[in-house]
């Protein structure tokens, strides 16, 4: 009688690995975090509240995107703030517009990534999602001006720093008003000495917002072994930075690996 010997060991590593992997997406599918940050001076005008949506990678619109525009709106925002890397392919920008849309009533801006830029995506379609809409702007080294509760806010949006050309000279030029917001993809910008020396010399803005990181999507006990090419010194959270503080968005969605791990997606709120 003829008997087959069969070696399990390759496939019991395959199977281990396989529930390896599983357990870890499982443990690191954080639930949706909203971190607010109440930024307002001793003088007590009406807040200016700010919504920060960073990196949404998105790939569709369905239950979750849905999800993620009720528990913005939930937060009345008086502005939300694409900070780059909404999409990262061209066929997803039916999807941007359907998010963007769902954002009724709230003014929307929005700047370029690395991944708009890597993806080939057509800049004057993304600009046409925003042109419609009342105070919204997709800003490309462009500024706009919005009055909110009462106050003048500018926003300056520049290009990405790691696969665009953001144009430094447009941080000498500050506006007057109540608020003057920053908003660059890429935080690694904020340590060229060209930024440091423009943003050194000039007023204080009120707030700068990057995203770009995820928090290294990937992390342990706050240490990120792995940041993408632009991150610079930067991972989460706030840092002082010549002429402002700067808040490195860890985002919401995933880039090369569907998997987040002690880098929950996030929300900012700001009160300024």
């Amino acid at each position: 009688m003829l008997m087959l010997r069969t070696d399990f060991k390759p496939m019991a590593w395959a199977v281990g690995l396989l529930a390896a992997f599983l357990a870890l997406w499982r443990l690191g599918a954080a639930e949706l975090e909203v971190s607010r940050h109440d930024l307002r001076p001793a003088t007590h005008s009406p807040a200016v509240r700010v919504v920060q949506l960073s990196d949404l990678h998105l790939q569709r619109f369905a239950a979750a995107e849905q999800a993620i525009v009720a528990r913005v709106l939930s937060l009345k925002p008086d502005l939300v703030v694409l900070s780059g890397d909404a999409i990262d392919r061209a066929e997803a920008l039916p999807h941007l517009r359907s998010f963007v849309q769902a954002l009724a009533g709230v003014s929307v801006v929005a700047v370029p990534g690395n991944w708009e830029h890597w993806s080939g995506i057509d800049f004057s379609a993304m600009d046409q999602i925003f042109a419609d809409r009342p105070g919204s702007a997709f800003l490309l080294n462009q500024r706009l001006t919005l009055t909110v509760r009462g106050r003048m806010v500018h926003v300056l949006g520049l290009d990405d720093f790691t696969a665009g050309q953001p144009d430094a000279q447009r941080l000498s030029v500050q506006m007057p008003g109540d608020l003057n917001i920053l908003v660059q993809h890429s935080p690694g910008f904020f340590d060229l000495p060209e930024v440091a020396r423009r943003m050194g010399s000039s007023p204080p803005l009120s707030l700068c917002l990057s995203g770009h990181t995820h928090g290294g999507q990937i992390a342990l006990a706050g240490w990120a072994p792995f940041r993408p090419v632009g991150s610079g010194r930067f991972v989460a959270g706030f840092y002082d930075v010549p002429g402002c503080r700067l808040y490195v968005s860890r985002g919401v969605g995933t880039s090369v690996l569907p998997l987040r791990w002690g880098a929950a997606p996030e929300v900012a709120v700001f009160d300024l």
